[in-house]
């Protein structure tokens, strides 16, 4: 090899995705809506399943590509650009589980789904339909989005927002001009860690000239296995969080966690909450920065 793997952090992500992995097809074995887990809830299974994609394919494109021609050489590059993109999206797909099922009563979590939902609709009604079984789909989300507005209009949590916010909220925007920073607080997440880690990967995704430099600076294999591990490492981090937040919803979910042994001891490690990454944000650290 031309570079040096880091092993123990490959190890705990392969034992971290298959704990997640394992939580997950728990829980997918139960499909009976019950007072603990209702309908509305199981969004968290289909998102659960969203993530482990995305966190799995993040690590798949940690290996050099097999791309050849020509003029490039097998394995010869590591795309750790698209590591970046996948590691923003996983981020925020866990930030919108979390969002989900916050805010302390049943209430306004159900509340939040109806809002998420019908935007969900709310936007593929709006998409342009060129065919038969397209504008049927789309006269199917029209009617899902019109059949869940009369319960977000009649919720109290709606009157809640101000007439700014009712108005984005019909036209199909569920976070009500909220921004990803605010989500991470709420899930536990350290502000400062999340807003400079979130923009740096937002680079890539958004093509910014740190994005399109950093691509042209890691020329070699080291340079980008290093950038690569370094988004790797948020993934490994939001596995931990996962892992709780997805036993605390379903009790087949946490049985996997509670008798994972060595991977649950992993999976507490990684759980950072803010306090525990106070310490790298203190005033002397900033200032030593600088």
């Amino acid at each position: 090899m031309l570079y040096q793997r880091k092993e123990e952090l490959e190890r705990e992500f392969g034992l971290l995705i298959s704990l997640m992995a394992d939580m997950i097809t728990a829980q997918a074995m139960q499909h009976d809506p019950t007072a603990e887990s209702p309908q509305w809830m199981f969004s968290q299974h289909d998102l659960a399943k969203k993530l482990f994609r995305l966190m799995w394919s993040a690590r798949s494109l940690l290996e050099p590509s097999p791309f050849q021609n020509r003029t490039i050489p097998p394995y010869s590059y590591i795309d750790h650009s698209s590591i970046a993109v996948l590691t923003r999206s996983s981020l925020e797909n866990y930030l919108v589980m979390t969002w989900l099922l916050s805010g302390g009563n049943e209430s306004l979590q159900e509340f939040r789904h109806n809002v998420w939902e019908y935007c969900g609709w709310k936007k593929r009604s709006k998409m342009a339909a060129t065919t038969f079984d397209a504008r049927k789909v789309q006269q199917a989300a029209k009617e899902d989005a019109d059949a869940l507005w009369p319960l977000i209009q009649s919720s109290p949590h709606f009157h809640n927002y101000t007439e700014s916010q009712r108005k984005r909220v019909c036209k199909g925007d569920w976070g009500v001009g909220a921004h990803w920073n605010d989500l991470a607080v709420e899930a536990g997440l350290h502000r400062t860690y999340f807003t400079s880690t979130y923009h740096f990967l937002s680079g890539h995704v958004h093509s910014d000239y740190i994005g399109a430099i950093q691509n042209g600076q890691a020329i070699t294999l080291k340079d980008q296995y290093m950038l690569g591990t370094g988004h790797l490492q948020v993934i490994v981090m939001l596995m931990g969080h996962f892992s709780h937040h997805y036993a605390s919803l379903f009790p087949p979910a946490k049985n996997v966690l509670l008798n994972a042994g060595e991977v649950r001891e992993i999976a507490e490690k990684w759980n950072l909450s803010a306090e525990d990454m106070d310490f790298l944000y203190c005033p002397e650290n900033e200032q030593s920065a600088d």
